[in-house]
């Protein structure tokens, strides 16, 4: 049986600077073996949180444990955590090896036992052939190898990972997130990241934490809050969607602009229109249908991007580059099957789970 008991658990943790409440209470629990992503824009606290949690910042109230142990107050040398800067930090005097044994060095392992371990830890990111080399002579990639060897060669309780991607070209961004989830499965580590980039996020998490203002607002599984978020700050900021303020009436959802439309929940205060799942042709199950103009068009590799004017509407439209592209000023009809809807309402403040 799984044991309940959190192994990371942030409990109102707060932090401001002078007037500005960076973070504002989150409670977050983790469990052992678990990967939540802090999913956000610029400025709403995810990383805040993180040092927090690595010891580099203390709260101004709240409770951190970690392995069923207070650790709010403890200095980051006593967490036994191990971090991947976004900048991956290595020391540019040291080799690879020296890199990576840096942490064991700290904490006195014997010189034996740590060379066996940063053999272990290089041959787990490949890069064996390399313990000689110094940073100067690595790629990007390689950079960030080492710093994810240096994070688990001391044997961490807990994995933090700050924007670990976001200093890598596209290419590599995908082959390192690939071998960052592969790593994780093979290691069973508990995981907490920081990102900004909704495709890492649902790529590596076991669940994603939304955060906004300093709060999380919504926290799910990957799938759940892309199929059906439940606050309005995720339904915008997760993946491309149309978001249409109204109010439920009768078993349908009115707004300005929209035809009435039948299925809305009672207390529906949003109509969410998933734009990779709208057509612009006719479909047989289509719940509502907008004429309208293509208003902005682009072609982006294996997507066609649409914005369509509808009345006083616009809205997002994504379609596969097979089809025709259509020019600005094209007469369509925007269709929505059922799959394409999900409902925001009143009682929704997101969700914990």
């Amino acid at each position: 049986m799984a044991d309940p008991t959190p192994h990371l658990s942030l409990q109102g943790v707060a932090k401001a600077y002078g007037q500005t409440l960076a973070v504002a209470g989150v409670s977050l629990d983790v469990a052992k073996g678990e990967c939540i992503a802090l999913l956000g824009p610029s400025g709403c606290g995810k990383t805040t949180t993180l040092r927090m949690v690595a010891g580099f910042l203390t709260p101004d109230s709240g409770r951190i444990t970690l392995a069923g142990r207070d650790i709010t107050r403890d200095p980051p040398n006593r967490r036994n955590i191990g971090m991947v800067f976004q900048a991956y930090a290595l020391f540019p005097h040291l080799s690879v090896a020296g890199n990576v044994g840096f942490g064991l060095e700290m904490r006195g392992v014997p010189r034996a036992d740590a060379a066996r371990r940063i053999g272990a830890a290089l041959d787990m990111v490949g890069l064996s052939a390399m313990a000689d080399r110094y940073p100067s002579q690595l790629s990007g990639g390689q950079q960030q190898r080492v710093a994810l060897a240096r994070a688990l060669v001391i044997e961490p309780d807990l994995l933090l990972l700050d924007e670990p991607l976001s200093n890598l070209d596209a290419g590599l961004r995908a082959e390192m997130r690939a071998e960052i989830a592969s790593l994780r499965r093979r290691l069973g580590i508990t995981t907490l990241f920081v990102t900004h980039d909704q495709h890492e996020a649902m790529a590596l998490a076991d669940r994603i934490a939304v955060m906004s203002a300093g709060k999380v607002v919504e926290l799910g599984p990957p799938q759940a809050l892309s199929e059906a978020p439940r606050h309005v700050f995720t339904a915008g900021f997760l993946g491309e969607r149309n978001v249409i303020a109204g109010r439920a009436e009768a078993g349908a959802f009115r707004a300005a602009g929209l035809p009435p439309v039948a299925g809305a929940p009672a207390g529906a205060t949003h109509l969410v229109l998933r734009a990779a799942r709208l057509t612009l042709a006719a479909v047989p199950d289509a719940v509502l249908r907008l004429t309208g103009t293509i208003a902005d068009a682009a072609f982006l590799d294996d997507i066609l991007s649409y914005e369509v004017a509808a009345g006083p509407l616009r809205l997002s439209v994504l379609r596969p580059s097979t089809e025709p592209f259509l020019p600005i000023g094209a007469a369509v009809t925007v269709a929505a099957p059922p799959d394409a809807l999900s409902w925001i309402t009143d009682t929704d403040q997101g969700v914990a789970a």
